[in-house]
């Protein structure tokens, strides 16, 4: 059950062997997001929520590995392939700000603000969790090849959504600019590809007359050719290789990493409004949900 393996997950997360930074890494949350009580009346799902991303989310400088993916690393040889595929799915874990479209039965359709993505979710109380146009902070997970809820969520008031829409396109914009530059390429890798190709069929046919060649001149000629060519095969292949590890870095420092931390930034910014607004209702909206 999904459930059941969160609920490992979470505790491998935060047992002794990992909870040294617990403590520092639940003030650097609460930093933003608001320090919480127990008689708040979203203690238990704040909590949570803490603890997703303390697992999934939290990269620590020394490893450049969230706990999730260190807790993978350590068991990669002793846990049965079926785990390793559930855990290592949840590596793929969408943090996010939804939106919903529309609700089905035992589903839900949503569009990630972030991304402008959309997934069809399994959620078998849908029409009682959801209303459509809700906006929330909630994390998706891949599992049994569809897409789940954690089940843990802060749903911002309907009034607010302007506000946090303009928010979104801010953050955005470097995200935006990086996708943009993976475009540009990957569609360089493309074109590199596409001459390598060329010049692998020239190399061929140079060799096929080679082998027929039974003039000494022409055979020097084509030996000559033929070098030349592969020499310019050697320096575009070390090229391409240098681009696909450039690109490989680019997407995980720029749009995985750097991405993940701008985006959690705005979830806890918009998560302490909340906090505000769920303790003060007497406050008017707009003086909680503002720059």
């Amino acid at each position: 059950m999904l459930k059941d393996n969160l609920e490992q997950v979470i505790a491998m997360g935060t047992s002794t062997s990992y909870s040294e930074s617990i403590y520092d890494a639940r003030k650097e949350y609460q930093k933003l997001s608001g320090e919480i009580y127990e008689d708040d009346k979203s203690y238990e799902s704040r909590m949570a929520m803490f603890l997703e991303w303390y697992v999934f989310d939290r990269v620590d400088p020394g490893k450049d590995l969230t706990i999730l993916e260190s807790i993978i690393n350590e068991n990669r040889e002793t846990w049965p392939q079926f785990l390793l595929e559930i855990y290592e799915g949840f590596t793929t874990n969408v943090h996010g700000l939804f939106y919903v479209k529309k609700i089905r039965n035992e589903s839900v359709s949503v569009v990630n603000l972030f991304d402008n993505e959309k997934y069809d979710v399994i959620e078998p109380d849908a029409k009682l969790h959801f209303n459509k146009n809700d906006l929330f902070e909630g994390r998706l997970v891949p599992y049994q090849n569809a897409c789940h809820f954690t089940g843990n969520f802060c749903f911002h008031p309907e009034k607010a959504e302007k506000f946090i829409r303009k928010q979104i396109d801010q953050v955005c914009i470097n995200q935006i600019a990086y996708k943009k530059e993976l475009i540009r390429k990957n569609s360089q890798l493309a074109d590199d590809n596409k001459v390598l190709h060329k010049l692998n069929a020239k190399i061929e046919k140079l060799k096929s007359k080679l082998l027929k060649s039974t003039s000494e001149s022409k055979t020097t000629k084509l030996k000559m050719e033929i070098a030349e060519v592969e020499s310019k095969r050697t320096d575009l292949e070390t090229k391409v290789s240098h681009l696909k590890n450039e690109i490989k870095l680019f997407i995980h420092e720029r749009i995985v990493r750097e991405g993940k931390v701008t985006y959690n930034l705005l979830l806890q910014k918009l998560s302490y409004m909340h906090l505000i607004w769920e303790r003060s209702r007497q406050i008017d909206l707009e003086d909680i949900y503002r720059t």
